[in-house]
């Protein structure tokens, strides 16, 4: 299809100042598609200027105390709303094709929901909605008719090779996600303990947000792509392995039964995902650099060190435990994370913070939005006070 095709699809970015929404609009730019909505946290400046390029219908700040900030397109014709609970408002009553779910952290949770109970396109990169809520926003889509392409680049990886075998689950022997490995691959649980915030922001390969370079840095970024696969794709944890794949061309395959391996290739870059997610079934000319065969020396893979790193086997160990207990491994890495960033809490702590905050949590196996959010506020205050004991 051509981009003409795309300039009457109707899109909404939720998170637009973000790093995935950013790249987002870089590939809506390209596309030629409608924005119709965009919203941020708090970035009202960025905001400003997206919404004075894109004109959309509405845009909004869930920080309310920033809207005096934001500076009106020139059209005059976007309206601005401010709070939670605008946004989720905004949301459920925007005409749109298609929703790109960019909002990092639990904060999207509601967003993810509400956006789920539409019956539109969701292309989600918010994976601590799939991890605590996945059941509900599958059953959300099915009920109203909306489809759900993942935009994390391993699970969109893992969609595209399904669509090889027309998505037949039943013939699934094993799902392999690629992990970089990440600044710290090859080190020692000594050396570890003279990692700074710098050092763990220094990521080889792709450019995030702090929190997920940092999980990425821990391979806590992966444990939990290993749930958001269990719940996207309905495998169960043991039929789900994680190899190190420094060069990141690999971004995720899939074994079947016959012992056949499909891999999907390409260069490392989150437009290249988005854009699939946007022009699914179909696919464009991408912005994205064509991977030059002749000059990839090498494709290397390794087994993770999950001694040196066991955030791997702690979130294998959540998905198991199942109920709410994924909500309070997030929650829990969500509090180490940031005293990590503050220089409160040593690097290597972190996986202590998190296994000890499983630990200590009482939580329900009965999964709905309440029991997520009570057992994140409870993970929360018990991984702080662990945080202070330290």
């Amino acid at each position: 299809m051509k981009k003409s095709d795309y300039s009457e699809l109707r899109v909404a970015v939720l998170g637009s100042t973000g790093s995935v929404g950013t790249q987002a609009l870089d590939v809506i730019r390209k596309l030629g598609c409608r924005v119709v909505f965009l919203s941020a946290k708090s970035n009202a400046s960025l905001l400003s200027r997206q919404a004075n390029e894109f004109h959309p219908e509405a845009v909004c700040l869930t920080d309310e105390k920033k809207g005096s900030d934001f500076i009106f397109p020139e059209n005059g014709k976007t309206e601005l709303f401010l709070g939670e609970e605008a946004h989720l408002k905004c949301i459920e009553s925007i005409s749109v094709d298609v929703i790109i779910h960019a909002v990092s952290g639990l904060s999207g949770i509601s967003s993810a929901i509400k956006a789920s109970e539409k019956g539109v396109r969701l292309a989600i990169a918010n994976k601590e909605s799939i991890i605590t809520l996945g059941d509900i926003i599958q059953n959300n889509l099915k009920r109203t008719g909306g489809v759900l392409i993942p935009v994390d680049s391993e699970h969109s990886a893992i969609f595209q090779c399904l669509l090889s075998n027309k998505g037949e689950r039943t013939e699934i022997k094993k799902l392999i996600l690629t992990a970089s490995g990440g600044p710290f691959f090859g080190y020692t649980a000594e050396m570890l303990k003279n990692v700074t915030p710098a050092m763990a922001l220094a990521h080889p390969t792709w450019k995030m947000g702090p929190k997920i370079t940092v999980d990425c840095s821990t391979m806590m970024n992966k444990g939990f792509e290993i749930i958001e696969a269990v719940r996207l794709f309905g495998v169960s944890e043991s039929s789900v392995q994680v190899v190190v794949h420094r060069q990141s061309i690999i971004h995720s395959m899939v074994e079947y039964i016959d012992s056949t391996v499909i891999a999907q290739l390409g260069s490392p870059d989150m437009r290249a995902p988005i854009l699939f997610a946007l022009t699914f079934p179909n696919r464009v000319e991408s912005p994205v650099s064509a991977l030059d065969f002749t000059s990839i020396s090498k494709l290397t893979f390794d087994k993770p060190d999950e001694e040196v790193f066991p955030l791997l086997g702690i979130a294998r160990y959540a998905i198991r435990c199942g109920g709410v207990a994924p909500a309070v491994l997030i929650s829990a890495d969500e509090a180490a994370v940031s005293s990590f960033l503050d220089g409160v809490l040593p690097f290597e702590k972190i996986p202590l913070v998190v296994e000890k905050t499983l630990d200590k949590v009482s939580y329900e196996k009965s999964v709905s939005i309440t029991n997520v959010f009570s057992a994140v506020d409870d993970a929360d205050k018990i991984a702080k006070s662990i945080i202070r004991n330290i």
